[in-house]
């Protein structure tokens, strides 16, 4: 048994009805059941690589006469069968690699995720957790987590973007979540001090090789980032195994703030009728940093280049006054002055650590089979934008920050080492 193979669970992971609804009676205290008509609707695909989410509608019976009870909630379960169909498209080396990784990574992704909501349990903007499987010797396979579910949303999908409006709101929420992790000692809670996703992800998913082979191939779907991707592929040597967006708050002695490390525009919930911004989700790659790491990969993600590179100074100012606000007074972990020091600091970091994450994703959504011409085109324009504009912003940056690699570490200790010894 493993998270790569359908199993005969809910939405075909290990997670059963009995242990969903025995959870849900504690967390709620009751003893009322879903009842007969109970139905579960898959409404992650195509999204998480590391998770199935299901929306459940619960046909509540034998609750009692003064019962409030959830009619819905989301249900995130592991699973590695997003990734497993991601891989389809790789050499069959590579993929087992991938999935090899994956199968080990997911438990540590889940439970910090497992971590993240019950520190987050007293946010304001944070959908409520009713509660947590984290995976543990006695629970191998069944890692779940049972939240609120935001009625009416919907995600802004990799091929589409996010409108100025919708990311300034983005901007605040980060600033208040931000705010909250520090009046709530962010800094003393150690097991996010441990968690170096980027040295994780560069030691056992892509070689510089792979690096390259991946970005060679963009030039093959279109010709006209030839120019991009090559000057990119030159800068791979010095950016393979960076994890300065992990560490810059300890070199430079601020304190840190909770970075979600994953705010692509699919984790980004949008109200259907009003376009405004529900709620930030998908916590598993969590960590201690700088709140601009967060306002970056939403940036490149879902906006298109041209408005991004408009507005960015915007943001970021709204950003910290946001923080700034939320926090009533209480000392920010760092100045306006420093925020824009960071983002141009940490660009080309951010970036290269999100492109090879989303080129498949931009890749896959182009691809699909049911989509006629026209539509393949427009996802298309979209998508060349969003990976020429990170590519090129990678250069810009690198270029402005060519003094600071003598003033920073670039990366941990198992890379430092083997780029000076080669």
């Amino acid at each position: 048994m493993s998270f790569q193979s359908a199993a005969e669970g809910i939405l075909e992971t290990h997670v059963t009805w009995e242990e969903v609804e025995k959870n849900m009676q504690d967390a709620l205290n009751t003893t009322a059941i879903f009842g007969k008509n109970k139905n579960i609707v898959h409404i992650g695909d195509g999204n998480g690589m590391l998770s199935r989410i299901g929306l459940i509608t619960c046909d509540w019976e034998e609750a009692k006469d003064d019962e409030i009870l959830p009619k819905q909630f989301a249900l995130k379960m592991a699973s590695c069968l997003a990734i497993k169909k991601m891989t389809d498209s790789n050499d069959p080396d590579t993929a087992q690699q991938i999935l090899h990784f994956f199968e080990l990574f997911i438990k540590d992704t889940h439970n910090a995720e497992v971590k993240a909501y019950e520190f987050m349990s007293k946010f304001e903007t944070v959908p409520h957790c009713f509660y947590t499987v984290p995976f543990s010797e006695d629970n191998k396979l069944a890692g779940s987590i049972a939240l609120e579910y935001l009625d009416n949303t919907k995600i802004s999908h990799i091929y589409q973007t996010l409108t100025v409006a919708q990311v300034k709101q983005v901007a605040r929420e980060l600033g208040k979540v931000q705010a909250f992790s520090v009046l709530h000692g962010v800094e003393n809670e150690e097991w996010l001090s441990k968690r170096d996703v980027y040295t994780t992800f560069w030691k056992y998913i892509y070689t510089q090789e792979g690096l390259t082979k991946e970005f060679i191939q963009l030039k093959e779907k279109n010709a006209s980032l030839t120019e991009c991707v090559d000057a990119i592929v030159e800068l791979i040597p010095e950016y393979h195994g960076t994890n300065l967006p992990v560490t810059i708050h300890k070199q430079l002695g601020v304190r840190p703030v909770l970075v979600n490390g994953d705010l692509w525009s699919a984790n980004v919930l949008v109200d259907k009728d009003t376009e405004n911004i529900r709620g930030l989700i998908d916590w598993q790659l969590v960590h201690h940093g700088i709140g601009v790491e967060d306002l970056i990969r939403i940036a490149f993600s879902g906006m298109t280049s041209t408005d991004r590179r408009a507005h960015m100074d915007e943001l970021l100012n709204l950003m910290y006054d946001s923080m700034e606000e939320t926090l009533q007074g209480a000392p920010a972990p760092y100045t306006r002055e420093q925020i824009f020091d960071l983002y141009e600091l940490i660009v080309p970091h951010a970036a290269f650590f999100l492109a090879p994450i989303v080129i498949p994703l931009f890749m896959t959504t182009i691809s699909a089979r049911d989509l006629n011409d026209e539509k393949k085109e427009q996802r298309k324009a979209v998508v060349m934008d969003k990976i020429r504009g990170i590519f090129e912003d990678i250069a810009i940056f690198h270029k402005k920050n060519e003094n600071n690699k003598k003033k920073f570490e670039w990366k941990a200790d198992v890379f430092a080492t083997t780029e000076a010894n080669n």
